[in-house]
Protein backbone atom coordinates (compact mmCIF):
# COMPACT_ATOMS: atom_id res chain seq x y z
CA UNK A 1 0.00 0.00 0.00
CA UNK A 2 1.86 3.31 -1.12
CA UNK A 3 1.97 6.38 1.44
CA UNK A 4 -1.42 8.45 -0.24
CA UNK A 5 -3.44 5.36 0.12
CA UNK A 6 -2.27 4.69 3.48
CA UNK A 7 -2.69 8.38 5.05
CA UNK A 8 -6.49 8.14 2.99
CA UNK A 9 -7.27 4.61 5.36
CA UNK A 10 -6.07 6.64 8.37
CA UNK A 11 -8.13 9.89 7.70
CA UNK A 12 -11.25 7.35 6.97
CA UNK A 13 -10.20 6.02 10.01
CA UNK A 14 -10.22 8.79 12.21
CA UNK A 15 -12.87 10.15 11.01
CA UNK A 16 -11.57 13.68 9.79
CA UNK A 17 -14.27 15.90 9.28
CA UNK A 18 -15.38 14.92 12.76
CA UNK A 19 -12.15 15.66 14.61
CA UNK A 20 -11.41 18.99 12.67
CA UNK A 21 -14.92 20.07 14.31
CA UNK A 22 -14.55 18.89 17.78
CA UNK A 23 -10.68 20.71 17.18
CA UNK A 24 -12.36 23.93 16.11
CA UNK A 25 -14.59 23.93 18.88
CA UNK A 26 -11.95 23.04 21.94
CA UNK A 27 -9.55 26.19 20.60
CA UNK A 28 -10.94 28.40 23.53
CA UNK A 29 -9.41 25.42 26.20
CA UNK A 30 -6.23 25.14 23.80
CA UNK A 31 -5.63 28.90 23.59
CA UNK A 32 -6.30 29.26 27.07
CA UNK A 33 -3.95 26.90 28.44
CA UNK A 34 -1.18 28.40 26.12
CA UNK A 35 -2.15 31.68 27.12
CA UNK A 36 -1.21 30.79 30.68
CA UNK A 37 1.70 28.45 30.14
CA UNK A 38 3.13 31.56 27.57
CA UNK A 39 2.69 33.93 30.82
CA UNK A 40 4.43 31.46 33.15
CA UNK A 41 7.39 31.55 30.75
CA UNK A 42 7.35 35.19 30.88
CA UNK A 43 5.67 35.77 27.19
CA UNK A 44 2.89 38.14 28.53
CA UNK A 45 3.08 40.32 25.61
CA UNK A 46 5.58 39.91 22.26
CA UNK A 47 5.90 38.34 18.95
CA UNK A 48 7.25 34.76 20.02
CA UNK A 49 3.60 34.86 21.66
CA UNK A 50 1.66 36.20 19.26
CA UNK A 51 3.35 33.93 16.51
CA UNK A 52 2.75 30.66 18.66
CA UNK A 53 -0.89 31.67 19.75
CA UNK A 54 -1.49 32.27 15.93
CA UNK A 55 -0.03 28.74 14.85
CA UNK A 56 -2.36 27.05 18.08
CA UNK A 57 -4.98 28.45 16.78
CA UNK A 58 -4.31 27.88 12.44
CA UNK A 59 -4.30 24.29 13.57
CA UNK A 60 -7.66 23.12 12.90
CA UNK A 61 -7.18 24.95 8.77
CA UNK A 62 -4.05 23.49 8.39
CA UNK A 63 -5.08 20.27 9.17
CA UNK A 64 -7.84 20.51 6.88
CA UNK A 65 -6.29 21.65 4.41
CA UNK A 66 -3.93 18.08 4.65
CA UNK A 67 -6.96 16.07 4.67
CA UNK A 68 -8.76 18.13 1.50
CA UNK A 69 -8.04 15.50 -0.78
CA UNK A 70 -9.57 13.19 0.89
CA UNK A 71 -12.78 15.68 1.39
CA UNK A 72 -15.59 15.48 -1.26
CA UNK A 73 -15.46 19.30 -2.91
CA UNK A 74 -19.12 20.03 -2.19
CA UNK A 75 -18.40 20.02 1.73
CA UNK A 76 -16.51 23.10 1.37
CA UNK A 77 -17.14 25.00 -2.00
CA UNK A 78 -20.04 26.80 -0.50
CA UNK A 79 -17.56 28.03 2.47
CA UNK A 80 -15.11 28.80 0.22
CA UNK A 81 -17.47 31.57 -1.79
CA UNK A 82 -18.95 32.41 1.12
CA UNK A 83 -15.38 33.60 2.44
CA UNK A 84 -14.23 35.24 -0.56
CA UNK A 85 -17.52 37.39 -0.95
CA UNK A 86 -17.13 38.39 2.97
CA UNK A 87 -13.38 39.37 2.04
CA UNK A 88 -14.56 41.38 -1.11
CA UNK A 89 -17.16 42.81 0.93
CA UNK A 90 -15.01 44.16 3.74
CA UNK A 91 -12.32 45.17 0.85
CA UNK A 92 -14.47 46.89 -0.89
CA UNK A 93 -16.20 48.77 1.71
CA UNK A 94 -12.11 49.52 2.69
CA UNK A 95 -11.58 51.52 -0.23
CA UNK A 96 -14.80 53.58 -0.41
CA UNK A 97 -14.98 54.05 3.62
CA UNK A 98 -11.10 54.82 4.52
CA UNK A 99 -12.34 56.65 7.03
CA UNK A 100 -13.23 52.65 8.76
CA UNK A 101 -10.16 52.25 9.39
CA UNK A 102 -9.80 52.58 13.25
CA UNK A 103 -13.12 50.34 13.03
CA UNK A 104 -11.46 47.20 10.62
CA UNK A 105 -7.90 48.02 12.72
CA UNK A 106 -9.61 47.42 16.64
CA UNK A 107 -7.63 44.35 18.25
CA UNK A 108 -10.92 43.44 20.19
CA UNK A 109 -13.74 44.28 17.80
CA UNK A 110 -11.97 44.66 14.01
CA UNK A 111 -11.37 42.15 11.13
CA UNK A 112 -8.70 40.15 13.22
CA UNK A 113 -11.37 38.99 15.34
CA UNK A 114 -13.76 38.02 11.62
CA UNK A 115 -10.49 36.56 9.99
CA UNK A 116 -8.68 35.10 12.80
CA UNK A 117 -8.63 31.26 11.99
CA UNK A 118 -10.26 30.23 15.27
CA UNK A 119 -13.25 33.11 14.78
CA UNK A 120 -17.20 32.36 14.47
CA UNK A 121 -17.13 32.58 10.23
CA UNK A 122 -15.02 28.97 10.65
CA UNK A 123 -18.01 27.09 12.17
CA UNK A 124 -20.01 27.26 9.06
CA UNK A 125 -16.97 25.32 7.47
CA UNK A 126 -16.31 22.79 9.86
CA UNK A 127 -20.07 22.12 10.40
CA UNK A 128 -20.05 22.26 6.64
CA UNK A 129 -17.72 18.97 6.66
CA UNK A 130 -20.70 16.71 8.22
CA UNK A 131 -23.41 14.86 6.32
CA UNK A 132 -24.84 13.21 9.21
CA UNK A 133 -26.47 15.00 12.04
CA UNK A 134 -25.31 12.33 14.84
CA UNK A 135 -21.83 12.30 14.05
CA UNK A 136 -22.62 16.31 15.19
CA UNK A 137 -24.27 15.52 18.21
CA UNK A 138 -21.61 12.64 18.87
CA UNK A 139 -19.20 15.23 19.45
CA UNK A 140 -21.73 17.59 21.51
CA UNK A 141 -21.61 14.91 23.85
CA UNK A 142 -18.23 14.91 24.68
CA UNK A 143 -17.78 19.07 24.04
CA UNK A 144 -21.06 20.14 26.21
CA UNK A 145 -19.06 18.43 29.27
CA UNK A 146 -15.67 20.04 28.00
CA UNK A 147 -17.32 23.52 27.63
CA UNK A 148 -19.32 23.02 30.74
CA UNK A 149 -16.68 22.56 33.43
CA UNK A 150 -14.35 24.45 31.58
CA UNK A 151 -16.78 27.88 32.47
CA UNK A 152 -17.24 26.54 35.67
CA UNK A 153 -13.69 26.04 36.66
CA UNK A 154 -11.49 28.83 34.70
CA UNK A 155 -14.41 31.57 35.00
CA UNK A 156 -17.27 30.92 37.58
CA UNK A 157 -14.50 30.10 40.26
CA UNK A 158 -12.40 32.36 39.72
CA UNK A 159 -14.98 35.40 40.05
CA UNK A 160 -16.48 34.30 42.71
CA UNK A 161 -13.32 33.64 44.39
CA UNK A 162 -12.73 37.72 43.60
CA UNK A 163 -15.98 38.47 44.62
CA UNK A 164 -16.58 40.05 40.90
CA UNK A 165 -16.60 40.24 37.68
CA UNK A 166 -13.77 41.88 35.33
CA UNK A 167 -15.74 43.62 32.16
CA UNK A 168 -15.81 46.22 29.66
CA UNK A 169 -18.13 48.80 30.37
CA UNK A 170 -19.82 51.25 27.16
CA UNK A 171 -16.46 53.65 27.55
CA UNK A 172 -13.95 50.83 27.09
CA UNK A 173 -13.04 50.63 30.37
CA UNK A 174 -12.41 47.87 32.82
CA UNK A 175 -14.96 47.55 35.55
CA UNK A 176 -15.90 45.02 38.28
CA UNK A 177 -19.28 43.49 38.11
CA UNK A 178 -21.70 41.73 40.40
CA UNK A 179 -22.44 39.73 36.59
CA UNK A 180 -20.89 38.87 33.50
CA UNK A 181 -22.54 39.88 30.34
CA UNK A 182 -20.13 36.94 28.11
CA UNK A 183 -20.39 34.69 30.89
CA UNK A 184 -24.19 34.30 30.54
CA UNK A 185 -24.04 33.85 27.42
CA UNK A 186 -21.00 31.24 26.76
CA UNK A 187 -23.11 28.97 29.45
CA UNK A 188 -25.84 29.19 27.31
CA UNK A 189 -24.32 26.56 24.83
CA UNK A 190 -23.21 23.62 27.16
CA UNK A 191 -26.95 24.53 29.65
CA UNK A 192 -29.01 24.10 26.45
CA UNK A 193 -26.96 21.01 25.06
CA UNK A 194 -27.04 19.04 28.00
CA UNK A 195 -31.28 19.95 28.28
CA UNK A 196 -31.60 18.58 24.82
CA UNK A 197 -29.41 15.21 25.63
CA UNK A 198 -31.54 15.18 28.80
CA UNK A 199 -35.04 15.42 26.97
CA UNK A 200 -33.73 12.87 24.49
CA UNK A 201 -31.95 9.85 25.93
CA UNK A 202 -33.29 10.66 29.75
CA UNK A 203 -30.20 10.49 31.95
CA UNK A 204 -30.67 12.20 35.23
CA UNK A 205 -26.59 13.45 35.00
CA UNK A 206 -27.71 15.86 32.03
CA UNK A 207 -30.60 17.08 33.75
CA UNK A 208 -28.87 18.26 36.97
CA UNK A 209 -25.90 19.47 34.86
CA UNK A 210 -27.97 21.53 32.81
CA UNK A 211 -29.97 22.96 35.79
CA UNK A 212 -26.92 24.46 37.68
CA UNK A 213 -25.65 25.83 34.20
CA UNK A 214 -28.86 27.84 33.64
CA UNK A 215 -28.41 28.71 37.21
CA UNK A 216 -25.30 30.18 37.24
CA UNK A 217 -26.42 32.40 34.72
CA UNK A 218 -29.50 33.17 36.39
CA UNK A 219 -26.84 34.62 39.14
CA UNK A 220 -23.79 35.57 37.14
CA UNK A 221 -25.50 36.22 33.91
CA UNK A 222 -27.41 38.88 32.02
CA UNK A 223 -31.13 38.85 32.06
CA UNK A 224 -31.02 38.47 27.95
CA UNK A 225 -29.30 35.22 28.35
CA UNK A 226 -32.43 33.49 30.23
CA UNK A 227 -34.85 34.41 27.22
CA UNK A 228 -32.77 31.43 25.13
CA UNK A 229 -33.59 28.93 27.10
CA UNK A 230 -37.08 29.28 26.75
CA UNK A 231 -36.94 30.07 23.29
CA UNK A 232 -35.48 26.46 22.92
CA UNK A 233 -37.63 25.04 24.98
CA UNK A 234 -40.67 26.57 23.12
CA UNK A 235 -38.75 24.93 20.03
CA UNK A 236 -38.62 21.64 20.91
CA UNK A 237 -42.05 21.49 22.29
CA UNK A 238 -43.26 22.50 18.19
CA UNK A 239 -41.02 20.11 16.78
CA UNK A 240 -42.25 17.49 19.14
CA UNK A 241 -45.70 18.39 17.88
CA UNK A 242 -44.44 18.18 14.41
CA UNK A 243 -43.55 15.39 14.66
CA UNK A 244 -46.58 13.65 16.27
CA UNK A 245 -49.32 11.05 14.13
CA UNK A 246 -51.18 10.74 17.09
CA UNK A 247 -53.83 14.03 16.50
CA UNK A 248 -54.86 13.93 20.55
CA UNK A 249 -51.56 13.90 21.44
CA UNK A 250 -51.18 17.04 19.31
CA UNK A 251 -54.15 18.77 20.93
CA UNK A 252 -52.70 17.81 24.34
CA UNK A 253 -49.17 19.41 23.74
CA UNK A 254 -51.15 22.52 23.05
CA UNK A 255 -53.30 22.82 25.58
CA UNK A 256 -50.67 22.31 27.89
CA UNK A 257 -48.06 24.95 26.19
CA UNK A 258 -51.52 27.33 26.98
CA UNK A 259 -52.36 26.56 30.44
CA UNK A 260 -48.49 27.02 31.02
CA UNK A 261 -48.66 29.91 29.61
CA UNK A 262 -51.62 31.30 31.96
CA UNK A 263 -50.40 30.07 34.63
CA UNK A 264 -46.73 32.38 34.17
CA UNK A 265 -49.14 34.66 33.57
CA UNK A 266 -51.52 34.14 36.64
CA UNK A 267 -48.72 33.26 39.08
CA UNK A 268 -45.46 34.60 37.49
CA UNK A 269 -45.02 37.71 39.79
CA UNK A 270 -45.65 34.96 43.19
CA UNK A 271 -43.15 32.41 41.45
CA UNK A 272 -40.40 35.05 41.16
CA UNK A 273 -40.61 36.06 44.93
CA UNK A 274 -40.58 32.68 46.10
CA UNK A 275 -37.22 32.47 43.83
CA UNK A 276 -35.74 35.31 45.29
CA UNK A 277 -36.63 34.48 48.76
CA UNK A 278 -34.87 30.66 48.09
CA UNK A 279 -31.45 32.47 46.81
CA UNK A 280 -31.16 35.21 49.81
CA UNK A 281 -32.00 31.77 52.09
CA UNK A 282 -28.48 30.35 50.85
CA UNK A 283 -26.91 33.86 50.46
CA UNK A 284 -27.42 34.24 46.52
CA UNK A 285 -28.62 36.95 44.92
CA UNK A 286 -29.93 37.50 41.39
CA UNK A 287 -29.92 40.53 39.37
CA UNK A 288 -32.09 39.58 36.82
CA UNK A 289 -34.36 38.05 39.50
CA UNK A 290 -34.02 41.70 41.46
CA UNK A 291 -35.15 43.38 38.09
CA UNK A 292 -38.04 41.13 37.59
CA UNK A 293 -39.40 40.87 41.17
CA UNK A 294 -39.40 45.16 41.13
CA UNK A 295 -40.41 45.67 37.49
CA UNK A 296 -37.19 46.68 35.98
CA UNK A 297 -36.63 44.09 33.93
CA UNK A 298 -38.06 46.25 31.25
CA UNK A 299 -34.49 48.77 31.49
CA UNK A 300 -32.29 48.33 28.35
CA UNK A 301 -29.34 49.65 29.67
CA UNK A 302 -29.26 51.93 26.28
CA UNK A 303 -30.00 49.58 23.86
CA UNK A 304 -33.14 51.74 22.83
CA UNK A 305 -30.58 54.77 22.78
CA UNK A 306 -28.27 52.59 20.30
CA UNK A 307 -31.12 51.25 18.32
CA UNK A 308 -32.70 54.84 17.63
CA UNK A 309 -28.89 56.19 16.80
CA UNK A 310 -28.87 53.16 14.36
CA UNK A 311 -32.59 53.33 12.42
CA UNK A 312 -31.83 57.56 12.20
CA UNK A 313 -28.78 56.47 10.42
CA UNK A 314 -30.41 53.63 8.29
CA UNK A 315 -32.89 56.20 7.43
CA UNK A 316 -30.51 58.82 6.09
CA UNK A 317 -28.56 56.44 4.35
CA UNK A 318 -27.79 55.04 0.84
CA UNK A 319 -29.82 52.11 -1.23
CA UNK A 320 -26.87 49.90 -0.41
CA UNK A 321 -26.11 51.04 3.37
CA UNK A 322 -22.78 52.26 4.76
CA UNK A 323 -21.29 49.19 4.39
CA UNK A 324 -19.60 46.63 6.40
CA UNK A 325 -19.32 47.78 9.78
CA UNK A 326 -21.74 50.47 8.93
CA UNK A 327 -23.35 50.69 12.42
CA UNK A 328 -20.07 51.55 14.12
CA UNK A 329 -19.49 54.66 13.58
CA UNK A 330 -23.21 56.03 14.55
CA UNK A 331 -22.78 53.26 17.61
CA UNK A 332 -19.67 53.50 18.53
CA UNK A 333 -19.68 57.44 20.52
CA UNK A 334 -22.46 56.11 22.80
CA UNK A 335 -21.25 52.48 23.01
CA UNK A 336 -17.36 51.14 23.02
CA UNK A 337 -18.34 48.26 21.49
CA UNK A 338 -19.41 49.55 18.33
CA UNK A 339 -22.22 47.29 16.95
CA UNK A 340 -25.88 47.76 16.73
CA UNK A 341 -26.79 44.77 19.48
CA UNK A 342 -29.45 43.57 17.04
CA UNK A 343 -28.90 41.67 14.19
CA UNK A 344 -31.34 43.24 11.70
CA UNK A 345 -30.17 46.67 11.88
CA UNK A 346 -26.89 45.48 11.49
CA UNK A 347 -27.01 44.13 8.05
CA UNK A 348 -29.58 47.14 7.18
CA UNK A 349 -27.69 49.34 8.01
CA UNK A 350 -24.22 47.65 6.33
CA UNK A 351 -25.77 46.25 3.47
CA UNK A 352 -28.89 48.43 2.77
CA UNK A 353 -31.54 46.82 0.58
CA UNK A 354 -29.61 43.63 -0.08
CA UNK A 355 -29.37 43.81 4.15
CA UNK A 356 -33.41 43.41 4.02
CA UNK A 357 -32.95 41.42 1.45
CA UNK A 358 -30.84 39.08 3.80
CA UNK A 359 -33.20 39.67 6.66
CA UNK A 360 -35.73 38.15 4.89
CA UNK A 361 -33.84 35.46 4.04
CA UNK A 362 -32.78 34.70 7.47
CA UNK A 363 -36.28 34.70 8.65
CA UNK A 364 -38.16 32.29 5.85
CA UNK A 365 -34.77 29.93 6.02
CA UNK A 366 -35.29 29.72 9.82
CA UNK A 367 -39.13 28.99 9.49
CA UNK A 368 -38.51 26.42 6.87
CA UNK A 369 -36.24 24.84 8.91
CA UNK A 370 -38.52 24.71 12.15
CA UNK A 371 -41.82 23.97 10.63
CA UNK A 372 -41.27 22.24 7.31
CA UNK A 373 -37.81 20.22 7.82
CA UNK A 374 -38.45 16.95 7.31
CA UNK A 375 -35.83 14.96 9.27
CA UNK A 376 -36.26 14.80 13.11
CA UNK A 377 -32.46 15.41 13.73
CA UNK A 378 -31.56 17.95 11.76
CA UNK A 379 -34.57 20.14 12.57
CA UNK A 380 -33.43 19.70 15.94
CA UNK A 381 -30.02 20.32 15.39
CA UNK A 382 -30.65 23.80 13.90
CA UNK A 383 -32.76 24.43 16.83
CA UNK A 384 -30.12 23.71 19.14
CA UNK A 385 -28.26 26.84 17.56
CA UNK A 386 -30.69 28.99 16.29
CA UNK A 387 -32.26 29.46 19.58
CA UNK A 388 -28.60 30.36 20.64
CA UNK A 389 -28.40 32.50 18.01
CA UNK A 390 -31.35 34.59 18.72
CA UNK A 391 -29.34 36.57 21.72
CA UNK A 392 -28.39 38.21 18.52
CA UNK A 393 -31.42 40.11 18.81
CA UNK A 394 -30.55 41.96 22.08
CA UNK A 395 -26.53 41.60 22.08
CA UNK A 396 -23.27 41.25 20.53
CA UNK A 397 -22.27 41.12 16.55
CA UNK A 398 -23.33 38.26 14.25
CA UNK A 399 -19.82 38.49 12.77
CA UNK A 400 -18.75 37.30 16.40
CA UNK A 401 -21.19 34.53 17.33
CA UNK A 402 -20.04 30.74 16.21
CA UNK A 403 -23.87 29.36 17.11
CA UNK A 404 -24.97 31.66 13.90
CA UNK A 405 -22.55 30.69 11.45
CA UNK A 406 -23.30 26.46 13.01
CA UNK A 407 -26.84 27.35 12.19
CA UNK A 408 -26.47 29.00 8.76
CA UNK A 409 -24.34 25.97 7.88
CA UNK A 410 -26.94 23.43 9.34
CA UNK A 411 -29.70 24.97 6.74
CA UNK A 412 -27.46 25.22 3.99
CA UNK A 413 -25.98 21.49 4.26
CA UNK A 414 -29.78 20.21 4.82
CA UNK A 415 -30.95 21.93 1.62
CA UNK A 416 -27.75 20.26 0.14
CA UNK A 417 -28.64 16.59 0.80
CA UNK A 418 -32.24 16.90 0.02
CA UNK A 419 -31.43 17.89 -3.83
CA UNK A 420 -28.88 15.27 -3.54
CA UNK A 421 -31.46 12.83 -2.52
CA UNK A 422 -33.84 14.56 -5.03
CA UNK A 423 -31.20 13.35 -7.48
CA UNK A 424 -30.69 10.26 -6.62
CA UNK A 425 -34.77 8.69 -6.64
CA UNK A 426 -34.68 10.65 -10.31
CA UNK A 427 -32.06 8.34 -11.62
Amino acid sequence: MNKRKLLKVKIRRLDYPSGLLLLYLSQTFILTAARYVLSRLGYEVGLFRNFTLSCIASLPLILFFIGIPYIKSRKYFSFFLLYMIIAATFLFTWFIHPEYEYYFTRMDYGIIRVFRPDCAIYAYLFFSLLDDPEDIFKIFKVFAYMDFFFLLLVQLLPAISKGYWEDVNYLGKMVQRSYSLSFGYEMLLPAVLLLYFYIREKKGITLVLSLVGFITILINGSRGALVIPIIFVVLMIISNIIDSKDMSRKAIKIAGIIFLGIILALFGNVLLSVSMDFLSSIDLESRTLQMLVSGDISNDTGRSLIWARVIYAIQNSGLFGYGVYGDRPFVSPIHYVGYSHNILLELVASFGVIGVIISIYLILDSARMIFLCRECRWRELFIIFFSISCQLLISMSFWYVFEFWAALAISCKYRQLQKIKKKDEQK
